[in-house]
């Protein structure tokens, strides 16, 4: 079974990477992307990891089957797949040299920002939460808007403008804006992306009840009515993880984010993401990212 992995993003507001046969990373995009050194390292990207920030994966060209919290889609260029945080997911793809994309990766409080200064774009967001769907095909022309706005900013940051950290947000808002908006793309449903409305139900169930210390398979499985050999199997079926690992994976992402604040002690959080004791947090935390809660504590105070 592949292991999960989960990369925190470092630091900035956003970042862009471009991938192609020819270019991963050019040095002046690199030191704009502090997380550059994860990205860096292409096998974590195709294994299911999470992320603490919204990802956008505008799709270019290649073949690419798509894994997210149990739906599979099969990417065409004019995809772009909307990943909000803490979401399991991974990239199956059968040709790396073939493989184009732009990754963009957006703090939640920008995000916020963004929907709090623009009431059209929040409803806009949302009304895309709710179609039930991670992956939007844009239109044609709209496309192309997004990908030239994006070639713009990553053409302004390769020519070291740092400073213009308000153009920067500008062309990002943009370019959310138009993936957002409903006139502009149709939800990209394909054969297996048809995720029952059972196992629906399941994962907003688990989401909600997350940080409580008492959600165990046997509770999940006795609150659907389902043997919990069965539900087992079945959670496993649909998600390609186990339903503790999926649990774990997510309660430690989001210990990460109560981290990056630096506003409890570890023990504290320990006990606010569910776990229930220190001693099980801080294994699995060791194991899943191989360092410990309070070193990655002490990085983000550095």
């Amino acid at each position: 079974m592949k292991q999960s992995v989960f990369i925190p993003v470092m630091g900035k507001d956003f970042e862009i990477y471009y991938f192609n046969k020819k270019y991963y990373s050019e040095d002046r995009l690199r030191k704009y992307n502090e997380s550059a050194e994860e990205f860096s390292q292409l096998e974590t990207l195709f294994r299911l990891h999470s992320h603490d920030v919204y990802e956008f994966l505008v799709f270019l060209g290649g073949e690419c089957e798509f894994f997210c919290e149990g739906k599979t889609y099969f990417l065409k260029r004019g995809d772009v797949v909307v990943i909000p945080p803490y979401a399991v997911h991974e990239a199956n793809v059968k040709d790396i040299n073939q493989y184009e994309r732009i990754i963009l990766t957006v703090s939640g409080h920008i995000m916020a920002d963004f929907a709090s200064s623009s009431p059209t774009l929040k409803e806009n967001m949302i009304n895309q939460k709710t179609q039930g769907s991670f992956v939007l095909h844009l239109h044609t022309k709209n496309f192309q808007e997004v990908t030239s706005l994006f070639h713009d900013l990553i053409k302004r940051i390769k020519n070291d403008n740092e400073n213009l950290s308000f153009t920067f947000h500008y062309i990002l808002f943009q370019a959310l804006q138009i993936i957002f908006h409903p006139e502009s793309s149709m939800a990209n449903l394909s054969s297996k992306d048809q995720l029952d409305q059972r196992f629906s139900a399941i994962l907003d169930y688990i989401e909600t009840h997350l940080t409580e210390p008492d959600l165990s398979l046997e509770k999940v499985s006795n609150h659907f009515h389902l043997n919990k050999y069965y539900f087992s199997h079945y959670f496993k079926k649909n998600m390609n993880l186990p339903f503790y690992r999926y649990v774990s994976l997510k309660r430690l992402s989001f210990s990460v984010t109560l981290i990056k604040q630096n506003q409890y002690s570890i023990e504290t959080i320990a006990m606010k993401c569910g776990f229930p004791d220190y001693s099980s947090f801080y294994r699995l935390f060791k194991k899943e990212y191989n360092l410990s809660p309070k070193n990655l504590q002490k990085e983000y105070k550095n």
